[in-house]
């Protein structure tokens, strides 16, 4: 049986070999399973709470038909709305909400078997993987439960600071899956980067 791989200065590298007790399995991971449902009840409040909000706003209007609601103004502003977006991040692909959501299961898969390979000392991976995948769950509710399956979006930023700008809405699942994403990135490639001690036979 190998012994975990080791960085340099002694710390157990994120994604460097581990014994099968460390690696297999769903048990002692309470940093993904722990911030997910959590994340995932606060994306559906929100969405829920702000659509609701709206409503009552703009009594009669559809919500696309309804104008954002200001929440501050200056350099940067932001505006409540009611958007759904049949797409992915940005409004991409807004012709492909069944493939998305195919896709959407099959990542969720694909990130519980990460965390069941994941070694139970690596908490900053376990962390970003319980980020994205309450993300993906919150966008995918608002996918099989919505009329037209599209995710709600409610955060719009805009501004004119150095120029004119404005981001495409997003909600907190997206956010989720943003932060998770560059996490995991960066987790990748730091550890792709440090150097690994030769495993103890």
């Amino acid at each position: 049986m190998s012994a975990p791989a080791e960085t340099t200065d002694g710390s157990e590298a994120a994604f460097g070999p581990t014994t099968p007790a460390e690696a297999k399995g769903f048990g002692g991971k309470l940093l993904f399973w722990v911030p997910w449902p959590l994340l995932v009840v606060a994306d559906l409040w929100s969405k829920s709470a702000v659509f609701a909000f709206m409503a009552e706003q703009y009594p009669g209007l559809a919500e696309e038909g309804r104008p954002g609601y200001p929440v501050f103004e200056g350099p940067i502003s932001l505006d409540l709305v009611t958007w759904g977006n049949t797409g992915t991040i940005w409004g991409l692909f807004q012709n492909g909400t069944v493939v998305l959501m195919v896709l959407r299961c099959f990542a969720l898969v694909g990130l519980l078997w990460f965390v069941r390979t994941t070694s139970r000392g690596a908490r900053l991976q376990l962390v970003v993987l319980s980020l994205v995948f309450a993300g993906a769950v919150g966008n995918l509710y608002d996918n099989f439960v919505r009329d037209d399956s599209s995710v709600r979006d409610f955060l719009y930023f805009t501004g004119n600071w150095p120029w004119d700008w404005s981001f495409p809405a997003f909600n907190i699942a997206d956010s989720c899956i943003t932060v998770g994403a560059i996490g995991l990135f960066v987790l990748l490639w730091r550890d792709d980067r440090t150097p690994k001690a030769k495993s103890v036979s």
